[in-house]
């Protein structure tokens, strides 16, 4: 294991001091993070080594997956290889275990498909296969209502092969749901329930799989049907496949669709699920080529859940960056469902200003070609009113008075009463408004965004990655949480402060929780090359905050 503490000397040797990105860095650095740390497979504890191109910490998820009370991690490692690369980038994922002394190598496991090689078909699919990607995307919940977190873990790339006419079909994807117990999760995962497109449905039904629909490129977890069993909620999973083709011979390409299962105490399956799509009765639009319906999701109660009325429903936020708005190609849009009884596609809203959200209108901005509204997507009560909030990545907007492409802007509707509006919205990039940096081409600020109270002030802070700050070296910026809402004042802006290399990616991934420690901020960095020169093998970057309540260490008030 790798531990650094960021002390003034540390940071005046690594940083720049003609550069003003890093001047903000060394001026902002020390209001809260105390210490950092760097985890990768060469670490000691972990049963494995790095390998070139492995991409560990790609994907970040977090939950409670033992029960223990204290939050574990979740680290996919997509492109990992079996066998001594026999076969490649079949994928895993490397589980953490939190303690009360933080996250520890101790009783580490990786989880897995299968270890079935046999050719996969309608029957047999989840055995691992070459380029798989299993572990691209994570998301966690009790899907079960027994009071541990469970885990979905995403392999957009999983191929299906039918008998007779049917053939190969590559890249349709799966999802692998894994169940946590006392213990966590099984010996490598085993017994983990396996669903594509067309489980459950029989192999007549070959048509629900196409080439490249890459079903579980994204998920979210929300309990929108409001159920419970024995006073624990039964949390329900969003995914999606947003490159679904549509119409005759898939005339409207890369659609995209959203998949909705339902959790019970027997957890999630094939047989309780919603479709849902542009071509859904009520749902604003209609599926165009291109749309990417899905691409990003996210999940809250974005009317107030103290209220009586729709309090106890998760609603769902589906990024469609690829739609057109008024004439502008790729301009993006977020459409929000409503959860109630019954759960979303039961509960469509008919009027428009409740559905779809575009920078078109009240919201702050302008409707461009390709700014791709919608990318990324995150939710969190920024204002503690018990109303989630709405945060928008506008990862390719262009300043185009200063004729930079691709800087990046993010979008935060704030919820209410009656569910999100656009009183008092708001926007931040770069380089203006009180946020660190400069605004350059192909940053794309708000490419990723991670939430937690990182000061310790009872208000949810959003971090904000920018993956490809610094040719790809990566940053990312802690905008506080507040009364009023999100705050320009006092941000924080880190870019990577050991060994910056071109290609790290900080910030592809990001998550908080408390592992033991307090609030812990987990950075991937995936394309960060191993000490022994593995290339892209990946790494993730861990920041402890400072609790404003110890003065000193060690019991001393």
């Amino acid at each position: 294991m790798k531990i650094f503490i960021i002390i003034p000397i540390l940071i005046l040797n690594c940083a720049n001091a003609n550069n003003d990105e890093n001047k903000g860095f060394l001026n902002q650095i020390f209001q809260s993070i105390i210490n950092s740390e760097v985890w990768d497979l060469d670490s000691n504890g972990f049963s494995d080594n790095t390998n070139p191109l492995d991409r560990f910490g790609e994907a970040l998820s977090h939950g409670d997956y033992n029960g223990d009370g204290w939050q574990d991690l979740a680290i996919g490692i997509p492109n990992y290889d079996f066998f001594l690369g026999a076969i490649l980038n079949t994928g895993t994922v490397l589980i953490m275990y939190g303690t009360p002394n933080g996250l520890s190598t101790t009783d580490s496991q990786y989880l897995f498909q299968t270890f079935e090689v046999a050719p996969p078909t309608f029957e047999n699919t989840e055995g691992i296969e070459a380029n798989d990607l299993f572990g691209k995307s994570l998301a966690s919940g009790d899907f079960n209502c027994d009071g541990y977190t469970d885990l979905a873990v995403g392999t957009p790339e999983e191929d299906v092969t039918f008998a007779g006419s049917g053939g190969l079909r590559s890249s349709v994807g799966a999802i692998n749901i894994f169940y946590g117990s006392m213990s966590g999760f099984s010996d490598n995962g085993q017994g983990s329930t396996f669903i594509h497109q067309a489980s459950a449905k029989g192999s007549s039904f070959y048509y629900e799989l196409w080439a490249g629909d890459r079903f579980g490129w994204s998920m979210a977890v929300g309990n929108f049907n409001g159920d419970s069993q024995n006073g624990k909620a039964c949390f329900d999973l969003a995914v999606s496949a947003p490159f679904e083709d549509f119409g005759n011979m898939g005339s409207t390409q890369d659609g995209g669709r959203v998949l909705v299962y339902y959790g019970d105490t027997n957890g999630l399956s094939a047989e309780n699920q919603d479709k849902i799509s542009q071509n859904n009765f009520n749902i604003d639009g209609i599926s165009e080529s291109n749309d990417q319906f899905g691409l990003s999701l996210a999940a809250g109660r974005f009317r107030n859940y103290a209220a009586t009325i729709g309090g106890i429903f998760y609603d769902l936020a589906i990024g469609v960056p690829g739609k057109g708005v008024d004439g502008h190609a790729s301009a993006g849009t977020v459409i929000v469902l409503n959860g109630g009884t019954g759960g979303l596609q039961a509960h469509l809203s008919i009027a428009d200003d409740d559905v779809a959200w575009s920078q078109y209108g009240s919201i702050i901005g302008a409707v461009e070609t390709n700014d791709r509204f919608g990318y990324s997507l995150i939710t969190g009560d920024f204002n503690a009113d018990l109303a989630t909030d709405l945060v928008v990545g506008v990862p390719q907007e262009d300043i185009n008075a200063d004729g930079i492409n691709d800087a990046g802007i993010i979008n935060i509707i704030y919820g209410s009463l009656t569910g999100l509006t656009t009183d008092n919205n708001q926007s931040f990039i770069q380089g203006t408004y009180g946020i660190l940096g400069l605004t350059e081409n192909s940053d794309r600020f708000g490419a990723t965004f991670a939430i937690g109270d990182v000061n310790y002030d009872s208000y949810p802070d959003l971090i904000v990655g920018v993956p490809r700050e610094d040719a790809s070296s990566g940053a990312f910026h802690i905008i506080y949480g507040g009364a009023s809402g999100l705050s320009n004042i006092d941000n924080e802006y880190i870019v990577n402060p050991f060994n910056p290399n071109i290609g790290d990616e900080m910030g592809f991934a990001m998550t908080v929780a408390d592992f033991g420690k307090g609030p812990e901020l987990v950075v991937g960095m995936p394309g960060d090359n191993s000490t022994d020169d593995d290339n892209d093998s990946g790494s993730v970057q861990i920041f402890t905050f400072e609790n404003p309540d110890v003065i000193f260490e060690d019991s001393f008030e």
